[in-house]
């Protein structure tokens, strides 16, 4: 090979690879736009105000619970590019609930583990909305948010448990109807807005 088409071969191999790292900076900053807005959703002061949900750490971590489930089986329907953004989502995820563990004093060698059953957590959680949402099934969802948000009351009022599994079927629907384009971007605040967020 000559010293030339070497030259060539290495500015070939240079664009390839700044290519590959700009589009990953582009997805993971996607996915901490899309982060925020489901932290923004999640906090919504309805939910706590109007439908009863437990204002506390715990409480707030279902609801962003739920809501990250939901943009995650809104992104499947982006296929390849969509699993990507999803890794990318759980890696800010992950990244968001270590930095609250150690802010609410949780040590450093209790930090990871905690992590860890709460993304498995959230996981097993999403798999059991994605049934009850692809069935259009309301008690289902009661049942989820009966057993989840209000871990504590035996019997939790039946309008609030119906009022928030409704709450979650409007939320599958405001994010289908968000532009593909948006989400690739991370861009979905005007989307949000215009949509009813």
């Amino acid at each position: 090979m000559q010293e030339g088409d070497q030259v060539n071969g290495f500015r070939g191999w240079w664009r390839r690879w700044q290519a590959r790292a700009e589009a990953e900076r582009a997805r993971v900053e996607a996915a901490r736009a899309l982060y925020h807005a489901a932290v923004a959703r999640a906090r919504r002061e309805k939910l706590y105000a109007e439908l009863g949900v437990p204002d506390t750490p715990d409480g707030r971590f279902e609801m962003l619970g739920i809501e990250i489930a939901v943009l995650m089986r809104r992104l499947r329907n982006l296929g390849a590019e969509g699993s990507e953004l999803t890794r990318s989502l759980l890696e800010v995820l992950v990244e968001d609930l270590d930095r609250n563990l150690r802010e609410l004093g949780v040590g450093d060698l209790s930090v990871g583990r905690y992590v860890k059953r709460m993304v498995g957590s959230l996981l097993l959680r999403a798999e059991e909305l994605e049934r009850a949402l692809d069935r259009h099934d309301e008690a289902a969802l009661c049942a989820l948010v009966r057993r989840t948000v209000w871990p504590s009351l035996p019997q939790p009022p039946e309008h609030l448990t119906r009022a928030l599994a409704a709450e979650i079927l409007a939320a599958a629907e405001l994010w289908r109807a968000v532009p593909d384009a948006a989400l690739r971007t991370g861009r979905v605040d005007s989307a949000l807005a215009r949509l009813g967020k």
